[in-house]
């Protein structure tokens, strides 16, 4: 039996397939939502959510004293990467009323814990951001496994680099490290929810580095703020994919450090001729995410507006996208 039990073991080491597989994460995102606005309709009713337009008035550029995660070192493959980055991703978006059908929807962008103590960080036109026509909204978090988190305030936040801050009521979740000075050509990976698709993991190198300055956000998260531009903000350029519902990700390298977050997307080259509002077809999409070195400017609690560089009216194109929330329609639409 011994001797048994030795040929088993050597089998095993020298014929890896034969160890128990590592249980694969499989996603159904009808499934996935109705578990997030199930858990989320419990919380209201227990009057644990905090209304969006609440948060929207704390959304004012201002830093604070987090701490962050310890650099990691360890080098992931792959799969295992898209594994510790589902510890520390995040569905975050608006759980509201649809003003349409009368029925609660949840609408997902991305966020990713900061910190611990429950520090979540996303982009300030997620929380900004919403449909004229709904009147009650809550922000919340989700994890992959449809665990609903309250959001209960803004932290902190910097509306020129568009990225904040939230104090999620989930203490024990695990924050992932974050690393600056990440160069062209270095790999990245990027864990996101495109389309409203929750976990989508695509991978990509840093295409560039660049600083630009973008047109203010006003209080509802939209560029009406007649060409005044914001302070130039350093972006990394990459060609991992993702799109609408994609804002507030994290950017990895293979140590699972964040070097950026998923910010907008502009779509290269030139419109039709005489038509200057339209995407250029076929269009090439070059993705923008703030670099990491913007995010960390916010655990400094002197962080305040810096002033403005211009406010001299600028064309910005009117094909360049933020990422934020899928607008998904109701999964069982009316008939009507």
């Amino acid at each position: 039996m011994r001797r048994l039990i030795v040929i088993l073991f050597f089998a095993m080491a020298l014929f890896p397939g034969l160890r128990a597989q590592t249980s694969r994460f499989v996603i159904d995102d009808d499934d996935y939502l109705d578990r997030v606005t199930a858990a989320s309709s419990k919380l209201l009713r227990k009057h644990k959510l905090v209304s969006l337009d609440s948060l929207r008035a704390q959304v004012h550029t201002k830093g604070s004293a987090v701490k962050l995660a310890q650099l990691s070192q360890q080098k992931f493959s792959p799969p295992d990467l898209c594994e510790r980055l589902r510890e520390s991703t995040l569905a975050v978006g608006s759980y509201y009323k649809c003003p349409d059908c009368g029925e609660w929807h949840f609408n997902s962008s991305a966020g990713f814990v900061v910190a611990e103590g429950g520090i979540v960080c996303t982009c300030c036109h997620v929380v900004l951001g919403e449909d004229e026509g709904v009147k009650e909204s809550y922000l919340i978090a989700a994890d992959s496994a449809g665990n609903v988190f309250p959001v209960k305030s803004v932290v902190a936040a910097d509306t020129d680099a568009d990225t904040c801050f939230l104090k999620v009521d989930a203490p024990d979740l695990k924050p992932l490290p974050m690393r600056s000075n990440a160069r062209a050509g270095e790999r990245v990976y990027c864990l996101s929810h495109p389309g409203g698709y929750h976990f989508m993991f695509t991978e990509g190198m840093v295409a560039r580095l660049n600083r630009r300055r973008d047109e203010a956000l006003d209080l509802h998260g939209r560029s009406n703020t007649n060409g005044i531009l914001t302070r130039p903000i350093l972006y990394l350029n990459v060609t991992a994919e993702f799109a609408p519902g994609s804002s507030g990700a994290p950017i990895v390298d293979e140590n699972g450090n964040v070097v950026g977050q998923v910010s907008s997307i502009a779509d290269a080259g030139e419109p039709d001729s005489g038509d200057e509002n339209n995407a250029p077809s076929p269009s090439v999409p070059v993705r923008f995410c703030v670099a990491s070195e913007e995010i960390a400017a916010l655990t400094d609690p002197q962080h305040h507006q810096q002033p403005i560089v211009s406010a001299e009216p600028r064309p910005i194109p009117a094909h360049a996208i933020h990422v934020g929330s899928t607008n998904r329609p109701p999964k069982k639409p009316s008939t009507k």
